[in-house]
């Protein structure tokens, strides 16, 4: 019989904190689901803790395969899971007894498509951070139409916290793009958008590991990139969704000038590395002004005309003003 969730949790090098993921999931009130986790060439005791996990638990099974990337993992997760539901989960992080129960109940109730709790900030060490810096909009619910719906993906892009409807979630083609970080911003926008139900469970239930150092959104660097590359290859994917219109094109543009907008903070020689990327990411923002209607279309048209009169070099300067 198949189980009600699939958790799923990409794996590699995390014995320092695996053991306590996997014991909160033993822990779970709810009992009706599988975990799957993929390990990447771990080079240290990860695989020995899954196979004792596996014998304490027979929910648990794992794989092996050599280090694709994050996002190949998570595709692999997908295709391997046999759940109603996928839960995907963060080896070094680490959820409350009722996470699962909570989000199945208010997902069977609600019949969502998507389903959300609320999260804690840790340090590395497991304790909350003093100052967390969750985007207040993660906690309204989020409104119709598309470009909410975007702007409310966009600024709710984390993968974990979350119960995903599957059949639906494979239906729509969510699948992560390889070969780069940041591989789930742009599946979470989208099935934002694809979603005709987002259900909210108003509790912290799920505890992110946000002083990880090794953890890949430590290197801000690698984020932004990943994040701005991403974004680019959205806008190509909405028109091939036939999902690009005036309130996506609305919102994509905020997003994309403020993904410019982060290189200021690096350095000369970090921005020439991505010379291409930020001229595509320029470009094809340019490109969609048009589509762009009311004040939105002054305030681009505005941004354009100061970077063409001030210099190319500008764009950071106004984007800090215009994101």
């Amino acid at each position: 019989m198949k189980p009600q969730i699939s958790v799923l949790i990409p794996v590699r090098n995390a014995e320092k904190y695996l053991p306590l993921c996997l014991s909160c999931l033993a822990k779970q009130t709810f009992t009706d689901f599988e975990i799957i986790c993929i390990d990447s060439a771990s080079t240290d005791n990860t695989l020995s803790i899954l196979a004792q996990a596996a014998k304490e638990d027979p929910r648990l099974r794992f794989t092996t395969q050599e280090n694709k990337g994050i996002a190949a993992t998570r595709n692999a997760l997908v295709q391997q899971a046999q759940g109603k539901y996928l839960a995907f989960i963060d080896a070094d992080d680490f959820v409350f007894p009722a996470y699962l129960e909570k989000l199945y109940q208010a997902a069977e109730a609600e019949q969502a498509e998507i389903t959300k709790c609320f999260f804690h900030e840790v340090e590395e060490n497991g304790f909350p951070r003093v100052q967390e810096h969750c985007h207040s909009s993660f906690y309204r619910l989020c409104a119709e139409g598309d470009g909410a719906r975007f702007r409310g993906g966009y600024e709710d892009s984390v993968l974990w916290g979350k119960l995903f409807l599957r059949e639906w979630f494979v239906k729509h083609h969510f699948e992560f793009w390889t070969g780069r970080v940041a591989e789930d911003f742009c599946v979470v926008i989208l099935a934002y958008m694809y979603a005709k139900k987002i259900a909210v469970v108003p509790e912290k239930l799920y505890c992110y590991r946000k002083g990880n150092a090794s953890a890949i959104t430590a290197n801000s660097y690698n984020m932004a990139v990943g994040a701005l590359l991403n974004l680019v290859d959205l806008k190509t994917d909405l028109i091939r969704r036939q999902k690009w219109n005036r309130q996506t094109a609305q919102e994509w543009m905020r997003a994309t000038v403020w993904g410019i907008c982060r290189f200021r903070k690096f350095s000369a020689g970090k921005r020439q590395e991505q010379q291409e990327l930020l001229s595509r990411a320029f470009t094809a923002a340019r490109e969609s002004v048009s589509l762009c209607g009311g004040l939105s279309y002054l305030r681009w048209r505005l941004f354009f005309l100061l970077v063409k009169l001030s210099g190319k070099r500008s764009v950071y300067f106004w984007s800090k003003l215009f994101r």
